[in-house]
């Protein structure tokens, strides 16, 4: 009996092994164009068991456990039999597949399965394949190099380089003239002051890969001209997989430091945002009592505290699956990524010069210098969550992505107003809060009719920035006396911004035949964005002598019965500096691609664009009276681009491009306008300027490439850009306190870029390897053009002016925030068996023209951040499913630091002093 049952057993387990099934997936693409080849046939070797790819290139065949010849087939291509693919029960076994033409008749070519998949390579087939020059950056970089955010990424791309550590600038070019977009629809920027977005919002755990496309061709917005940097999000997956990762980040000038500052914020600021305990305690707009009644419903917390601060933490979870049905195949992915962050900068510094007048000896006369102790603690969390169906000729997906950032500033310092006339000593703080947050949400369908490719998209965005209770004081120490004279202050805003934007995109692809692609397609956009920001100051601060230079201690010095000549608050809100946009764009576009003979390959077309932009807001009428306007239309225009590219291969691996294409920039909604606006930050007005015109630019590109073996490659580019109607921002030359966009008459762009990768030594113990790129740009903007006030006087006569000779003063000069230059480099080194790796990355920017000098206001320039770091992982485990790794910043101990130049003198403007980062990262995937 016992022998029966055991025989048994053993019979049942053999059945249930022989049953045993798994899959082996993947993408079949065609080495000519780059893309999916739709209706390839996957078979098993010898019997029918086989399927066919979609029109996106994919596959499914589900075959039992063991080891298997896999065929790959189509009409007109070489087939490709992968002997030895190894089907597993617990995990699809992946497959990629390049197939090309078999021009020559060379029948199969069989080759032994390797089961790897790296999107280095898969970054470089797009761009050896694309109709467009571009550039890109994978999410394998972001692993080796161990980037977190979208910000530090994005250094790495050649010709582009980052200021502020969050405004992308791509061959010198940002701001209006570089756009964002995420899966192919264009993002609004969150900066109430800039054009650009913000990219240091988007962590690197929820991205597949960024490319950057530095030519226009019509199915692109038109309103390009330095780059379009698209953002890819995890993509429809192939297979099962859940992992964790967290990491710990110490920086010894920064953490566990007792003397760093915070103030008391919200209950949920470790998530991001404010729960309300720093909103407006009144209602906007409101005449205020002066009493001690209304004063203290405002937050009596006006100065930063001492303590300690903790490391920096970081915590992501993902789940993708991809699961067959009877009909369609589901993909789904799930993902949260979440960060804390704290930082403090001691002894930071931030001075104020002015030029000097004194013949032609343009010296720099300091008028204050503040320094003191900077502290932030910034929140960032963000969740993506997609799903899609997909059958052999349909696919249809939707992707939810939340991004929520929170930042919590304190600043402590002292200022020395070294002024001749009124030299005065203050106790500064300000304490701040931003919230950022954006939520997108993007529905799409590709389809396959016969010959023709449908595809569309819908993009929804609510995107937002509050600026809540924004808190400032300066008392003054005079004659061992504290109080509020001689620029003392206590100020305090609340700044909101919110856009909504609804894009529809449609695309229609038809071959008819081998040497012809046609295509066409429509756009619509509809924004709307509002902005608004409330002041209060405090009056009665001539009157108040105080005992302490802690802000913190001012509540005992508000007006009461007993203390009639206190301190109280008073709404300063000016209703000018609020405003409400609109803008409605259509576009349509037709362009052909087209083979010439066996080598040369045109690519040609026409995009037209139609705008409507209205305003509303405080205006001043004809007669200098502050008027209110609702919808009032300041822009109504229809463009055509025309594009032009043409790309010759030289050899399989090898080709040469060239392009002509027109593209445009448009004004914002506040330039566009009559508004008054006072940043209370910084005190700057900007003024804006109804007759502000669009700028429209002349791209010329030529690029060498050469993609010699999968992984490697080097290429050189030249370009060239020709603005007309450049729009600048131009302070005023007898307040240059006061800003104004104008268009500059004449400026153009041009430069040059180089960039390779190449295994230098591939032995059976690993493979290094090293890569990098250079670019060198050249922007000049005639200052004969620019205007500076409204008698008409130009930048140069300006300049003439002021020093009071033509001598040393340049007709032209550069546009602000280009960086003349920009060095990438990177070693790495990872084993056979892929179970180490290290990598040793280097990113410098040359001396960048970051502020324009205006009259009394000297130019300041970014100095070189010369940023050296690195990171070594181990891999470990069952099928090397966990890491470990170490990542070094700052190894140099650089400095972050601006300076003001005149041709005669030099002086520093702003000092932070980073230090170095050691952070210990764990993952697991199961």
């Amino acid at each position: 009996m016992r022998k029966t049952v055991l025989t048994l057993i053993v019979a049942i387990a053999a059945v249930h092994a022989f049953a045993q099934e798994g899959f082996i997936r993947g993408k079949v693409i065609e080495d000519a164009t780059g893309e999916p080849l739709f209706g390839a046939t996957i078979v098993k070797q010898g019997t029918i068991t086989g399927t066919s790819t979609d029109f996106d290139g994919n596959y499914s065949l589900k075959l039992p456990v063991g080891t298997h010849n896999i065929v790959f087939q189509s009409v007109s291509f070489q087939s490709i039999v992968l002997e030895g693919v190894e089907v597993k029960a617990d995990e699809p076994t992946i497959l990629d597949v390049v197939m090309k033409e078999d021009v020559q008749q060379l029948g199969e070519v069989v080759v032994t399965a390797t089961v790897t998949k790296d999107n280095d390579i898969g970054v470089m087939l797009v761009q050896k394949k694309s109709v467009n020059t571009l550039d890109g950056i994978s999410s394998s970089t972001f692993r080796k190099v161990g980037d977190s955010n979208l910000s530090s990424a994005m250094k790495r791309v050649t010709g582009v380089s980052v200021q502020g550590d969050k405004y992308v600038y791509v061959r010198g070019l940002g701001d209006r003239y570089t756009k964002t977009s995420v899966n192919g629809m264009v993002i609004p920027g969150l900066d109430p002051d800039r054009n650009d977005v913000q990219i240091d919002i988007f962590p690197t755990g929820i991205l597949e890969n960024v490319l950057v496309y530095k030519t226009f061709t019509p199915d692109l917005p038109g309103s390009f001209t330095g780059g379009l940097i698209d953002i890819q999000t995890k993509a429809f997956p192939e297979k099962k997989s859940t992992s964790i990762s967290m990491s710990m980040g110490y920086n010894p000038a920064m953490h566990f430091n007792s003397n760093s500052l915070s103030y008391k914020g919200s209950s949920t600021d470790w998530l991001g945002f404010d729960n309300g305990s720093r909103d407006l305690p009144v209602a906007a707009n409101t005449r205020l009592n002066e009493d001690n009644a209304t004063t203290t419903l405002f937050d009596p917390t006006l100065g930063a505290e001492r303590g300690s601060n903790f490391m920096n933490s970081s915590l992501s979870f993902s789940h993708r699956n991809q699961v067959i049905g009877k009909k369609l195949t589901w993909g789904y992915n799930a993902l949260f990524t979440y960060r804390n962050r704290n930082s403090y900068f001691q002894d930071f510094e931030r001075r104020q010069y002015e030029r000097n007048a004194i013949g032609s000896d343009l010296g720099l006369v300091r008028d204050y210098t503040a320094k003191g102790d900077l502290a932030n603690n910034e929140v960032l969390w963000s969740g993506l969550a997609s799903i899609a169906a997909k059958s052999a000729n349909t696919t249809i997906g939707t992707t939810f992505l939340n991004i929520q950032n929170g930042v919590s500033t304190s600043v402590k310092r002292t200022r020395r107003n070294t002024s001749l006339n009124n030299p005065t000593f203050l106790y500064n703080d300000i304490l701040t809060y931003t919230e950022r947050n954006m939520f997108n949400n993007i529905t799409y369908g590709k389809h396959q009719i016969g010959d023709v490719r449908l595809n569309w998209t819908n993009s929804f965005i609510l995107s937002s920035q509050y600026e809540p209770d924004y808190r400032e004081t300066a008392i003054n120490e005079d004659d061992d006396q504290l109080g509020f004279r001689n620029g003392g202050l206590i100020n305090r805003f609340w700044r909101e911004l919110s856009e909504v934007n609804e894009n529809l995109k449609v695309d229609l692809e038809y071959e008819a035949n081998e040497s012809n692609k046609l295509k066409f397609g429509g756009f619509a956009s509809f924004r709307n964005r509002e902005f608004n920001v409330y002041n209060y100051s405090y009056s009665n601060l001539s009157a108040s002598n105080v005992n302490s230079s802690d802000p913190n201690d001012l509540e005992q010095f508000i007006i009461s019965d007993s203390n009639p000549t206190g301190l109280y608050i008073q709404n300063a809100t000016d209703e000018s500096n609020a405003y409400e946009g609109g803008q409605t764009l259509f576009a349509a576009y037709a362009m052909n691609e087209m083979r010439i003979g066996e080598r040369l390959k045109s690519v040609y077309g026409m995009r037209m664009e139609s705008v409507k932009m209205t305003y509303s807001g405080i205006v001043e009428n004809e007669n200098g009276i502050e008027v209110p306007v609702t919808d009032q239309e300041t822009l109504n225009e229809t463009n055509f681009l025309p594009s032009l590219s043409l790309i010759y291969s030289l050899s399989e691996t090898m080709n040469l491009r060239g392009s002509f294409t027109k593209t445009l920039a448009r004004p914002s909604f506040r330039e566009k306008s009559e508004a008054f606006i006072v940043d209370p930050i910084t005190g700057i007005w900007f003024i804006g300027n109804i007759d502000t015109k669009q700028a429209e630019i002349l791209n010329y590109d030529l690029r060498w490439e050469n993609f010699f073996k999968p992984g490697e490659k080097i290429a050189a580019s030249l370009f060239f850009k020709d603005f007309t109607n450049h729009i600048a921002i131009v302070a005023f030359e007898v307040a240059p306190n006061q800003v104004t966009p104008r268009n500059v008459g004449s400026a153009f762009a041009y430069g040059a870029e180089l960039e390779g990768i190449k295994n230098i030594f591939n032995t059976p113990f690993g493979i290094l390897s090293v890569g990098g790129n250079f670019t060198y740009t050249i922007s000049r903007v005639d200052r004969s053009t620019v205007t500076v006030s409204e008698t008409g006087q130009n930048e140069y006569q300006s300049e003439v002016n002021f020093k009071g000779t033509e001598d040393g003063v340049e007709k032209y000069r550069n546009m602000s925030m280009q960086a003349p230059f920009s060095i990438n480099g990177n070693l790495s080194f990872e084993t056979t068996e892929q179970d180490w790796s290290a990598n040793l990355s280097y990113n410098v920017q040359g001396e960048t023209l970051t502020y324009v000098s205006a009259s009394i206001v000297p130019e300041v320039y970014t100095k070189p951040f010369h940023s050296l770091n690195f990171k070594a992982s181990r891999n470990f485990g069952l099928d090397q499913n966990q890491s470990l790794s170490l990542r070094i910043q700052n190894i140099l101990n650089d400095n972050n630091e601006l300076i003001y130049r005149t041709e005669s003198d030099s002086e520093l403007f702003s000092l932070r002093k980073p230090g170095t980062t050691f952070t210990v990262s764990y993952s697991y995937s199961f």
